[in-house]
């Protein structure tokens, strides 16, 4: 668990100071990946998008740090985010014909560790009954099987009363009916 949250924390401290440096520094970043912000429109799609997302990604890797089965789920939107990042990098290159830039290939490599981590820390994570299941059959518990009531039960009739009911006294708690009285 600890390597696990050592990757989450070192994804949740980048994905946090991406987050500010789009919130802060729109025009900067867009210069690193090769755009021009021409309007107001298109700065605050850039902080709102790339900032916000990031800031969210961070919050949630954060919160994943308190518990296996957070972790668990963490990691694994980090490999799937991470290998789905690289794919879409290598299908535009693909696509367009283009070259690998100095921020391009950072971006690449960084994503390609990342999705690396996140999964040799997802796999350092696994339960050990999973890996003993795999040594011997699980066993089956069975449900109990003892009756609440020892008597057998009796047959309904037509006509039958309501069992009756020890009177109650003044400490027992009654069950309040519309039009009754208040206290």
């Amino acid at each position: 668990m600890r390597f696990a949250r050592l990757v989450l924390a070192i994804q949740a401290l980048i994905m946090f100071a991406l987050s500010l440096a789009y919130w802060l520094r729109p025009y900067e970043m867009a210069n690193l990946n090769g755009m021009l912000l021409m309007e107001s429109a298109s700065i605050s799609h850039m902080r709102v998008y790339y900032g916000g997302l990031q800031l969210g990604l961070a919050l949630f890797l954060f919160w994943a740090m308190r518990g296996p089965e957070r972790a668990r789920a963490a990691l694994v939107m980090l490999v799937i985010t991470m290998l789905a990042l690289v794919g879409g990098r290598l299908g535009a290159l693909a696509l367009d014909g283009g070259e690998l830039i100095g921020f391009d290939l950072a971006s690449l490599l960084y994503r390609l560790l990342a999705a690396a981590l996140a999964a040799l820390a997802l796999w350092l994570l696994r339960e050990p009954a999973a890996v003993e299941a795999d040594e011997a059959p699980a066993q089956r518990i069975e449900p109990p099987t003892r009756r609440l009531v020892d008597e057998p039960p009796q047959p309904f009739r037509v006509g039958d009363a309501r069992p009756e009911t020890p009177a109650a006294d003044a400490t027992t708690p009654q069950a309040f009916r519309r039009g009754d009285p208040q206290p």
